[in-house]
């Protein structure tokens, strides 16, 4: 029944540290960052299935809202995929809320709202750059430059927020970096038969698109951070997906872009498209609500610099996806630069130290 499911990580994080022997609590410190990273890793998993996913997602999207699907312009299919994220997180805020029913009743806190709205506009944001981006590049090389808060997150860190980040942690971002350069080198051969990107107005634009998406990422990384400390990680998660589809909505709607409509017709041709249906359901319930949660939940128990790290093994996923899915072919580079980032994410993994929480 709606509001009786309990997605795991939510009381752990919301709830004050029960007491216990001395031994345990000098324990818990060694224990809960390996969690954490693990659970990271597995999020990393979802968010890679959606990068080929969102590709045959929006091809289908497009065939209702867009009135010249074949020939429509650039401004078109940015609304395109504004709306899309739109409905995408709308579906997504609905569900949830549905599930964690008896959480949300309970009274948002200002931490509560403004942290979510924060961390819903950078990644509304950072995801329209993205799958805007997607039309132009495979998916790995997608998921490769979304990975780039690795370089942008510890940066920030060290300089903007002033904490220390520790030797291990920058060996472990050195290690990535080259991961993502192997993986993200151009790859004419890795182009297969269910391949949907097409030509760039001129070179690099995916790329750049995608560059910047990882640049709001990082600040959405940071805010995720900032704001779990006080905030509750159910009721953040909520706001963070209302705001993100509320801000996508709002930017589909206000760009001019003739024959994109999401009238009646176009929605009663989404409801009956069973290409929209799989992708978009996997995408909601998988890459969006579980997902989400469990970043929220568990990313405040490590510092951003070790979640950045831990989120390098989302364009490995993203490749492994691709290739099961046939919208690319693998390459030696690609091989090289997976076992690469795999090497940096194992030792990230044993950075034992626990992010600072708030008072």
């Amino acid at each position: 029944m709606a509001g009786s499911v309990k997605l795991a990580g939510v009381d752990e994080i919301a709830s004050p540290r029960q007491p216990g022997s001395v031994a345990l609590r000098e324990a818990a410190p060694r224990r809960i960052p390996l969690v954490a990273v693990g659970v990271l890793v597995f999020c990393c998993v979802c968010w890679g299935y959606s990068f080929p996913v969102m590709q045959f997602a929006t091809r289908a999207f497009d065939r209702h809202v867009v009135a010249n699907a074949a020939g429509a312009g650039d401004w078109e299919k940015f609304a395109s995929r504004a709306l899309f994220n739109g409905v995408r997180f709308g579906l997504a805020a609905m569900l949830y809320g549905l599930i964690t029913l008896r959480r949300q009743g309970r009274g948002f806190s200002q931490h509560d709202v403004v942290g979510g709205a924060v961390v819903g506009a950078f990644f509304a944001g950072g995801m329209l750059l993205q799958v805007t981006g997607l039309r132009w590049v495979l998916p790995s090389v997608s998921s490769f430059f979304t990975a780039l808060p690795v370089v942008f997150a510890p940066a920030v860190e060290a300089v903007v927020l002033r904490r220390h980040v520790g030797g291990r942690t920058w060996g472990a971002v050195a290690l990535a970096v080259v991961g993502i350069v192997l993986l993200s080198w151009p790859k004419p051969e890795a182009i297969a038969q269910n391949s949907q990107v097409i030509a760039a107005p001129f070179p690099y634009l995916g790329e750049l698109l995608t560059i910047a998406g990882a640049a709001v990422f990082t600040a959405e990384i940071i805010c995720v951070h900032h704001f779990g400390q006080r905030a509750d990680a159910v009721r953040l998660t909520f706001v963070m997906l209302a705001s993100t589809s509320v801000l996508s909505l709002a930017v589909g709607l206000a760009i001019p872009a003739a024959g994109v409509h999401l009238n009646s017709a176009a929605v009663e041709g989404l409801a009956h498209d069973r290409e929209v249906g799989w992708t978009m359901a996997t995408l909601v319930v998988v890459s969006s609500v579980l997902a989400l949660h469990l970043m929220n939940a568990y990313q405040p128990r490590v510092s951003p610099a070790v979640a950045s790290v831990v989120y390098c093994t989302e364009p490995l996923f993203g490749t492994l996806f691709s290739l099961c899915f046939a919208t690319e072919r693998l390459t030696l580079l690609t091989a090289a630069g997976g076992i690469v980032v795999i090497v940096s994410v194992l030792t990230v993994a044993r950075v034992t130290d626990v992010a600072p929480r708030g008072d």
